[in-house]
């Protein structure tokens, strides 16, 4: 209906597969949830599109198709990705949240309509399994994140393994901001198992404190943001934690000057950064326009 109403031509039309610019990496919306530039899921969106609105098809590498990218996004009704091996899983790199999830937020921005997000497991071809996203996430959580076992392993590691565990984490905090798909209790054990743990804290301050400081700061976030409702005595034990976790820092820092890692969340968006509301300025709005091109229409922004 959308092609015949607009009379687009049948070439872009047919293009389904979008990605970034040619040359670049990556969707675009990890570095914006790491670096707390959002206020809303529509901020998520909209960095997802200006990232992602390049087609891509036979004859065609990379062309700046904005306006046919929103055009497409409002017509999914599932988001899906899988694994194919125990090696990898959706907590295993920001790419799978940022991808995965920055499309869900795209889509409930541009359509208005919620959207399913499944997970497959086919690291077993004569048995594949497809569940809900938040299935898939209790899992992971429940057979690495939170596995004893497992902690003990990253624990051997040192500075190397309280790393990674502060990466999953943050990846925990990603999915739920762009999917709203992680339960409360997972939050609830990670403060508990991470944080609040004594015997953990001594850890994490012997080899790697500005590890659980992310970790805590994320929590931290999470509550403010109301991504989690958390339980009022383990926020309070958090938030002393935290203070405790402040101290390490600024006793390891001393006297040191200008930028560091603290608890101080400053956020930024594309309406507080002039060059950066200007590009995406165009997609916000969402204004397109069809133009004649010969015999066909074309699809393009309005003042182009």
């Amino acid at each position: 209906e959308h092609i015949k109403k607009n009379k687009i031509s049948w070439r872009e039309a047919t293009l389904r597969m979008f990605s970034s610019k040619p040359g670049t990496y990556g969707s675009g919306v990890n570095l914006a949830i790491y670096s707390s530039a959002w206020k809303e899921e529509k901020d998520l969106s909209n960095v997802f599109i200006y990232w992602n609105g390049y087609a891509y098809g036979k004859g065609i590498y990379g062309k700046d198709l904005h306006s046919h990218f929103i055009q497409q996004l409002k017509s999914v009704e599932a988001t899906f990705n899988k694994s194919v091996t125990d090696e990898y899983d959706l907590l295993g790199c920001c790419c799978y949240f940022s991808t995965q999830g920055g499309m869900c937020c795209a889509v409930k921005s541009v359509s208005g309509k919620e959207v399913r997000n499944y997970y497959g497991d086919t690291r077993d071809p004569s048995h594949v399994r497809i569940t809900d996203l938040a299935d898939e996430i209790r899992r992971v959580v429940r057979t690495k994140l939170l596995n004893p076992k497992w902690i003990e392993g990253m624990k051997r590691h040192g500075y190397k393994g309280a790393s990674e565990i502060s990466k999953r984490v943050g990846r925990v905090y990603g999915w739920q901001a762009t999917t709203r798909q992680v339960d409360d209790w997972i939050f609830d054990d990670i403060a508990k198992t991470f944080v609040i743990d004594k015997e953990m804290r001594e850890f994490f301050e012997k080899n790697n404190p500005w590890a659980l400081e992310e970790i805590a700061r994320r929590l931290l976030e999470a509550e403010k943001r109301n991504l989690w409702k958390a339980e009022p005595e383990i926020l309070e034990k958090l938030k002393n934690a935290y203070l405790e976790i402040e101290s390490w820092l600024e006793e390891k820092m001393g006297d040191v000057k200008g930028d560091f890692q603290g608890g101080s969340i400053d956020i930024f968006v594309s309406e507080d950064i002039e060059t950066w509301n200007s590009k995406i300025k165009k997609i916000k709005e969402n204004k397109v326009i069809l133009e004649k091109k010969g015999k066909e229409f074309i699809l393009k922004w309005e003042g182009e």
